[in-house]
């Protein structure tokens, strides 16, 4: 288990000492997240309002300079018919790339509204996660919070206190984030 803790941390070492994101890391995130995630899938990415396409792969890496990885928001792949029910292309990928900081109040008052209600209130008797459960991981700052207190750290904070907050329906890799990470991912970052 060791070994493959710290093959998986060589692979992602990147990350871990915050260098700048690239079209590789990208991709080898999504395909952790699911393995339908291939980049052969993958017709293009958005970044800062501009759509690359796959093969602007160089491009891509040029802009993705200026993005350090404690500044990256989020890495979420659409199906194109998520997005478009008419679309040309079927069975091709969008990746959107965000970075933080430029949520509008009312967009974080809208993700936290969707976070909310994606957990269960605590009851009196705390239950463990059933396997079949259908909430979200949640990262506090980037620390996970346990599946019974998620309800409650979300209940506890404010508007004022969010920087900037994140709801993904699509899975996460499960190695890094549990059984819930088929769930998707809420991750709120506060000040």
């Amino acid at each position: 288990m060791k070994l493959l803790f710290a093959a998986i941390l060589l692979l992602f070492s990147p990350y871990v000492r915050g260098q700048n994101v690239n079209k590789q890391h990208i991709d080898e995130w999504l395909i952790k997240c699911d393995s339908a995630y291939t980049a052969s899938k993958i017709w293009g990415y958005a970044f800062n309002n501009v759509v690359y396409e796959a093969k602007d792969s160089v491009r891509l890496d040029n802009d993705l300079k200026s993005l350090a990885n404690n500044n990256l928001l989020s890495i979420d792949p659409f199906w194109n018919e998520e997005l478009l029910p008419t679309t040309e292309n079927p069975g091709k990928l969008l990746v959107l790339i965000v970075t933080k900081g430029k949520q509008s109040v009312k967009d974080k008052e809208g993700i936290l509204k969707t976070a909310l209600s994606k957990y269960a209130k605590p009851e009196l008797s705390q239950k463990p996660v059933d396997s079949a459960s259908t909430e979200p991981v949640l990262l506090i700052n980037g620390k996970p919070i346990s599946p019974t207190d998620c309800y409650a750290e979300l209940s506890k904070l404010t508007i004022d206190s969010i920087t900037d907050i994140y709801y993904s329906k699509h899975p996460v890799p499960k190695e890094y984030y549990s059984q819930n990470a088929k769930n998707g991912i809420i991750a709120v970052w506060i000040k």
